[in-house]
């Protein structure tokens, strides 16, 4: 009666052990199945808005490149002194929403430097405002591998 009650016992904390490594890891295996596009698009009013992410997929150690071409979709020009940010937010855990500001590099082409700390599916806000204009946003979707250096 004792030995079947202490193999009860470790089974339940075998069992509790497992269930919070799959609970830990599964943003990790989701992340993984569901890997970034390396260019994605979006319509954000009338602005086309083109993102690269370097890394890809992005790291969790080391800051990720979102480089940014923005073209007006009816004139196709390409967008110049707009005031382009980034905002990252964890889509599945409240890591609080981060902001940064994007530079212009050349005309139309834009570019954040954003960390994205945790392993998972991150959404990142585009925002595109214009003194005088509405201002516009598009969202994106970036998929982060723990420790990935590549």
């Amino acid at each position: 009666m004792r030995r079947r009650q202490l193999l009860i016992l470790v089974l339940g904390f075998s069992l509790l052990i497992a269930i919070t490594f799959v609970g830990t890891s599964i943003e990790s295996i989701v992340a993984f199945l569901h890997p970034t596009n390396a260019i994605q698009k979006a319509q954000a009013g009338p602005y086309q808005i083109t993102l690269q992410v370097t890394p890809n997929p992005p790291s969790t150690t080391g800051p990720a490149n979102l480089t940014l071409q923005i073209v007006n979709s009816a004139t196709q020009q390409l967008l110049t002194n707009a005031h382009v940010s980034v905002e990252s937010d964890m889509e599945s855990m409240d890591m609080g929403t981060d902001r940064v500001n994007a530079t212009q590099q050349s005309a139309g082409t834009y570019l954040a430097r954003v960390q994205l700390i945790m392993s998972g599916i991150w959404q990142v806000k585009v925002v595109i405002a214009i003194p005088g204009k509405k201002t516009e946003s598009a969202v994106f979707e970036i998929s982060t591998l723990s420790g990935n250096s590549s």
